[in-house]
């Protein structure tokens, strides 16, 4: 069974079934003439107005069934109302949809089914349906007549609303007479064109007048009588009503009474008529004091918390009741409507329902009693309560009212109005959540020109900024003034009233001493407004910032100590001759400490330093090189380079920079955090020293190497004619030779490596190959110190562009080191892995690392880490330096990781190249 579908207006729909009332009332002889007409016209069994309401279908008028309604879900008509045609099932049991329904398997055994829509208002409430137990077919004609008979009925439901419209009018009409009369309203008529108006004797009244004074009559009387500041505003709404974009015309307005005083009355009128060509004819309303209301208005308002916004001129519900249970209503304003969700007609003698039944059931039995009360004691009543919704939502009211009286003393009913608060409730509790939540407190301040003080308001948090009670602090604030330490009173005092004066905001610092006799910071800010009793109300924040305070003073302190430390720092790099800076590689952007400034020969007062800056004064000759160390830095964290720069008066001088790349993860700028030394008189000193080891070693090379040919001649043929002991001392100058061969041999590479007299033969190397060769050359010298030699990481297909002859010096030199630092049995590790367009080639031992105080000396000239250690294992003290600039020569960079006691890693960078057809073979030295 299909279950007919919910209109997409279904709840304007149902709200015009109801406008219609009809739903569960008698049958009537008007629905069933037609509906037996229309039984004898089709010839079939049933015919029925089905009135389609939210869960059921109601019958309003029946022909061949006698049961009033059934539920929607299995209902024909449910299906009719979805589309303005005619509705037709031919055979239920045939049709999918119904087959199975209750209504076609049980009685009426419905088999054909034809429905026509009634529409009222553009919504189709229900429908004119014919029902028959055969199977049948409605011609076209037929249900053309059909649709006939579903507008006749249409008709006649129009004419039956119109009948009890007019019934209600009239009886409307004479209860508010009878309201008019006893709730003491002025009434007015008013033709629109002519101005001809007709006042009764309480509207003059109202103003202190008899008609027969303020005769002649018309608008003009009322014109005259109103407040010149309010005559626009009533034109607006007028016109406003005119062209219909509100259903009344309804203004609160002040008129001028006999007195010379200024009531306020609340004037609401309707056009009743029009002209033929659409003006506006003749119009009614009426005119109420609300003088008295718009006083309790502003008495509400003085009483209401001072940080809640008020909606100003709220539109309250005007009532008059009866001194029962129900509370029922004689009278009620439509402006029950948005409170309720109910019209005001539905309380009207209880027709719907009762007043007291939308009172939250918590609140009826107080709230009864408390009028009961005020009634007994001829007192009026302001009380606060919750209204129940028609949606179920909590509607928050506050009523004021008081009994009208007999003259016997009996209470003949009860006047009042009510107004809806449920926005000052919603607020009033989110300001309370939402200062509990605040580290402060928030609060309202009030100083009256007597001198009294109070805090009118304040959250829970003042309680514990003072220690004091909220009720003793909104009674008294002069005990808070007692917690003030005595040093700041005065201050604090003073710049209250400077604010108060100037109504310029408030803001103060100042301490507070707990009962414990500890002290703590406050600060303090408020807003100042004048009041109109002559007292200042300031709205603010109070927090206590006494950590803050704290840290203020204590950063203070350090702020002290760093400035002093500054200074000396500023002293000791002056006595040094060290500058110090600091540069971003992402912004550029550079700090030059004053020092700098000297070395570099610039005026602080005249340029801005930039990187842009330093790069313009580096030596054309040196830029790569400091480029190189820059990007190095980025990888290993160290800018290490000496170089040279030419100063704004041309003079050339070396400077040493030293710098360390701070943490990328908390640096995002990429930092880098530095020294400048002049070395200008150490580089001319080395300079010095090269030449004269190249000149000693070029005239010591040629003797040597004679010497060291006649030992070798006499180790290999005189053994068996000399002395034992004079053996020895043959083998320990043959020793000493070599290695001063040695010497003045890598003292003459140094020499060409930093002339740039080294001629280098670059070419596509195999690394597996080169590093296979390079063990295999240094396996007997790795055995005689116990050390196992291990190729760990290399992919075959790694190339480099290199000197093959080199590129063996490097590894041997690198390997055998780490092998003579190497603890015995232990490993020297060897890796190549492929970097982006390089490739980085390690060397790894585990053996006595390097002290941190020597690596900055690593890869200078003739450097050792001592000279205990230099006799143990020998080496020239060259080998690193020789390796560092064959390496940067070959376009690549050298680096390593040590810890002392631990060891020490030596890794350097290659270009990479695709791997050639051939493998490389080691070279011979051309210089040899």
């Amino acid at each position: 069974m299909q279950k007919p579908e919910i209109p997409l207006s279904e709840e304007r729909r149902l709200q015009i079934l109801q406008q219609t009332q009809l739903l569960d009332t008698d049958p009537e002889a008007r629905f069933d003439r037609i509906t037996r007409l229309v039984q004898q016209c089709f010839n079939v069994k049933i015919v029925l107005i089905s009135l389609v309401d939210r869960e059921r279908q109601f019958l309003k008028s029946r022909q061949g069934l006698n049961v009033c309604e059934t539920h929607r879900d299995i209902s024909f008509c449910g299906h009719a109302i979805l589309a303005d045609d005619v509705f037709e099932v031919y055979d239920a049991q045939q049709d999918a949809r119904f087959d199975d329904n209750p209504l076609v398997t049980t009685s009426p055994f419905i088999r054909f089914y034809a429905g026509a829509p009634l529409t009222l208002a553009n919504e189709r409430i229900g429908t004119l349906c014919l029902i028959d137990e055969v199977p049948r077919r409605l011609s076209k004609r037929e249900r053309q007549s059909l649709k006939q008979f579903a507008e006749l009925i249409e008709q006649e439901i129009n004419d039956r609303l119109q009948e009890h419209a007019h019934e209600q009018l009239a009886a409307r009409e004479l209860m508010y007479r009878s309201v008019l009369e006893g709730t003491r309203i002025g009434t007015w008529q008013w033709n629109v064109q002519t101005g001809e108006t007709t006042f009764n004797e309480r509207w003059a009244e109202m103003a202190g007048y008899t008609l027969a004074e303020l005769a002649p009559i018309s608008i003009s009387t009322w014109f005259d009588l109103a407040h010149p500041g309010d005559v626009e505003q009533s034109n607006r709404l007028l016109e406003q009503h005119f062209r219909g974009e509100s259903a009344f015309y309804d203004c609160k307005c002040r008129i001028r009474h006999r007195t010379g005083d200024w009531i306020w009355v609340h004037d609401r009128g309707r056009v009743i008529s029009w002209t033929d060509d659409g003006k506006p004819l003749m119009m009614y309303g009426t005119h109420a004091d609300i003088t008295a209301q718009k006083q309790a208005e502003l008495e509400i308002k003085a009483s209401r918390d001072q940080f809640q916004a008020l909606v100003s001129n709220i539109p309250g519900i005007t009532y008059r009741c009866m001194v029962d249970k129900n509370w029922t209503m004689l009278f009620m304003s439509g402006s029950i409507d948005p409170v309720s969700g109910y019209p005001a007609s539905d309380f009207i003698n209880n027709k719907v329902r009762t007043y007291a039944s939308v009172i939250h059931p918590e609140d009826r039995a107080w709230l009864e009693k408390a009028v009961d009360q005020a009634v007994a004691e001829q007192q009026s009543w302001q009380l606060q309560y919750r209204v129940i919704h028609k949606n179920g939502e909590i509607h928050w009211v506050e009523e004021r009212g008081k009994a009208d009286y007999a003259e016997d003393g009996n209470v003949r009913f009860l006047d009042g109005f009510i107004l809806d608060i449920s926005e000052e409730k919603l607020a009033k509790h989110k300001l309370s959540a939402l200062a509990s939540q605040l580290p402060g407190a928030v609060y309202q301040y009030q100083q009256w020109p007597d001198g009294r003080v109070a805090f009118p308001y304040a959250s829970n948090a003042m309680e514990r900024v003072y220690g004091i009670s909220l009720e003793q602090l909104k009674k008294d604030a002069s005990m808070a003034f007692a917690k003030i330490h005595p040093e700041d009173l005065t201050g604090l005092v003073e710049s209250i009233e400077q604010s108060r004066l100037t109504l310029a905001e408030w803001y103060h610092e100042y301490r507070v001493i707990n009962e414990d006799k500890s002290i703590i910071w406050l600060s303090g800010s408020s807003q100042p407004e004048a009041m109109p009793d002559g007292s200042t109300l300031w709205h603010g924040y109070i927090q206590d910032i006494t950590t803050i305070k704290q840290y203020y003073l204590q950063l203070e302190r350090v702020n002290r100590e760093l400035k002093m430390a500054q200074q000396r720092l500023d002293s000791a790099s002056k006595n040094a001759a060290i500058g110090f800076w600091q540069a971003s590689l992402v912004t550029g952007e550079l700090w030059w400490s004053p020092m700098i400034y000297q070395l570099f020969g610039f005026d602080e007062q005249d340029i801005k330093p930039s990187i842009a800056l330093f790069k313009s004064i580096v030596h054309p000759d040196d830029r790569q090189l400091v480029e190189q160390s820059e990007l190095m830095a980025q990888e290993t964290g160290v800018h290490d380079v000496i170089h040279r720069i030419i100063r704004p008066d041309g003079t050339i001088c070396w400077v040493h920079g030293v710098a360390k790349l701070l943490p990328l993860t908390e640096n995002p700028e990429k930092l880098l955090v530095g020294s400048v030394q002049d070395v200008t008189e150490r580089m001319i000193l080395q300079q010095l020293k090269d030449e004269f080891i190249s000149t000693v070693s070029h005239e010591l090379r040629t003797p040597l190497t004679a010497i060291k040919g006649a030992l070798s001649l006499l180790n290999a043929g005189a053994r068996d004619q000399i002395s034992d002991k004079m053996q020895k001392m043959l083998q320990i100058a043959s020793s000493n030779t070599g290695r001063l061969s040695n010497l003045i041999n890598d003292l003459l590479d140094i020499e060409k490596l930093t002339a740039g007299k080294v001629q280098l033969n670059i070419q596509p190397l195999h690394v597996a190959t080169e590093l296979q060769q390079a063990l295999e050359n240094l396996l007997l010298y790795a055995e005689q110190y116990k050390i196992t030699l291990n190729i760990e990481q290399c992919d075959d297909r790694l190339c480099v562009l290199a000197d093959a002859m080199r590129l063996q010096q490097v590894l041997t030199n690198l390997i055998s080191n780490a092998v003579k630092f190497s603890h015995p049995e232990g490993t020297v590790a060897i890796n190549a892995e492929h970097l982006g367009d390089k490739v980085q080639i390690s060397i790894t031992d585990n053996g006595i690392g390097i002290d941190p105080e020597f690596t900055h000396r690593v890869f200078e000239r003739f450097a050792q880490a001592d000279g205990s250690n230099n006799r143990q294992t020998g080496g020239t003290g060259l080998g690193l330096a020789i390796c560092k600039e064959l390496i940067e020569q070959m376009q690549g960079t050298i680096s390593f990781d040590s810890v002392l006691a631990e060891g020490s890693t030596f890794r350097f960078v290659l270009p990479y190249c695709q791997k050639p057809d051939f493998i490389s073979v080691v070279q011979e030295d051309p210089d040899e």
